[in-house]
């Protein structure tokens, strides 16, 4: 029976020496003959990490990040070991490594040996938690053109060569650039009214999206559906300034008021957002409310010059008396007259003028005297058939010598 070649003493001889080249070249070459690649020659602004600049500098130690399956210590102890300043971060959920759930699984993300310009970072942009760095991408799927987003279309600086190691900081995204290419009109005036710090509101659940003012507790209406966001919300950059924004009338129309706070801050309750010209105000929630013929009136019949407040409330403080009065009946217009129309009089006699059974008398058949004292004197000789002189007779007859004030006796003409 013939023995296997390889088990010859040449053979075994053989298979040794080979085995011993292969050890020494290894040794010789650091491990590169084992390498899957080169390493990255990308430089963190020239910063050295673990005494080199560059993962190609420690090209031929691989010892320097693979570690031996019986050690404790584990390929991410060594990355961490000379990336202290991402050791840091882990424990800072407001940082980047810090908010993800296991930023210690390093090759999770981060990739080597595909070449010395090859990038370091290879997620997949879909399964990255991004909302729990405080921006979702939830209405980031794809860009204007139709494409699918990668990281380097909103973190800009991962295009420049070498990659500045801020390149995932949230104020190296560029917001404005990729949305002005969509809606150039509404971004100029969205930076003029709030700025270009897009995150400090915007959180990329596109809670604006189809954003409805009618929701909110100051529905826009009338002329204040013209003016622009920026009038109202000045200096507004954040969710919360939103919701504080005052939305009273004077916080806005300070200068606006005419009355200078003669009348309060409740403008609403006499305009409207129609314009300062439509006044709604209700006059009968007054002192004096409108009836009749002041209905049709303009303010200014009654408020020169825009005074409201002290505006005389009585007949004369308006209407100067008329001649036929002459004094004689005091200041009490509504004790006779309506608002409906001066001619409509409600004078309620004391003295029942139909007495006689002759219907109602016209005035001047008791009233006799001239102005201005006609209505102060009256005489009841003018109707009845008696004249003063039996008058005086039968009272005295009576006993009665003070008959002249008839009323005094008769309030009702009855005898």
């Amino acid at each position: 029976m013939n023995r296997l070649g390889c088990l010859t003493p040449f053979g075994i001889g053989a298979g040794i020496i080979t085995i011993i080249a292969l050890i020494v070249t290894g040794w010789l070459s650091g491990g590169t003959m084992f390498s899957p690649g080169p390493l990255s020659a990308q430089q963190r602004n020239g910063i050295a990490l673990g005494g080199v600049t560059s993962h190609a500098a420690i090209g031929g130690d691989c010892g320097a990040c693979h570690t031996s399956p019986w050690q404790a210590r584990t390929m991410a102890d060594a990355c961490l070991e000379c990336h202290s300043d991402i050791q840091s971060e882990i424990g800072n959920p407001a940082t980047l490594h810090g908010a993800l759930p296991d930023a210690t699984k390093c090759m999770g993300c981060h990739v080597e040996h595909r070449g010395e310009s090859a990038s370091l970072t290879d997620a997949v942009l879909n399964e990255f938690p991004h909302a729990q760095l405080g921006f979702a991408l939830d209405a980031h799927q794809y860009t204007a053109d139709g494409q699918a987003f990668a990281c380097a279309d909103c973190h800009t600086p991962l295009t420049q060569n070498p990659r500045p190691s801020n390149a995932y900081d949230g104020a190296a995204v560029d917001c404005v650039g990729c949305h002005t290419q969509d809606q150039p009109t509404f971004m100029q005036q969205h930076q003029a009214d709030f700025g270009s710090a897009c995150m400090d509101c915007h959180d990329g659940v596109d809670r604006y999206s189809n954003f409805d003012h009618a929701s909110l507790r100051f529905p826009l209406e009338g002329l204040h559906q013209q003016v622009e966001c920026g009038m109202c919300h000045t200096n507004t950059r954040t969710p919360e300034q939103f919701a504080s924004t005052a939305d009273t009338c004077l916080s806005c129309h300070q200068e606006d008021d005419v009355h200078e706070g003669s009348y309060g801050t409740d403008c609403a309750a006499c305009h409207t957002p129609s314009g300062w010209a439509q006044v709604t105000f209700d006059h009968s929630r007054t002192a004096f409310p409108l009836t009749g013929a002041h209905m049709q009136l303009e303010c200014v019949a009654c408020h020169k010059n825009q005074v409201y407040q002290g505006t005389p409330t009585t007949c004369v403080g308006c209407h100067a008396e008329p001649q036929e009065h002459l004094g004689q009946f005091g200041t009490d217009c509504a004790a006779c007259h309506v608002t409906s129309n001066w001619k409509n009089v409600i004078f309620e006699h004391t003295f029942p003028l139909n007495h006689g059974g002759e219907g109602q008398i016209a005035c001047a058949t008791c009233h006799t005297n001239p102005p201005p004292n006609q209505y102060t004197t009256y005489t009841c000789y003018n109707c009845h058939a008696h004249n003063e002189s039996e008058i005086r007779s039968k009272h005295l007859e009576e006993g009665i010598s003070d008959y002249q004030d008839c009323m005094r006796c008769h309030p009702d003409g009855r005898e």
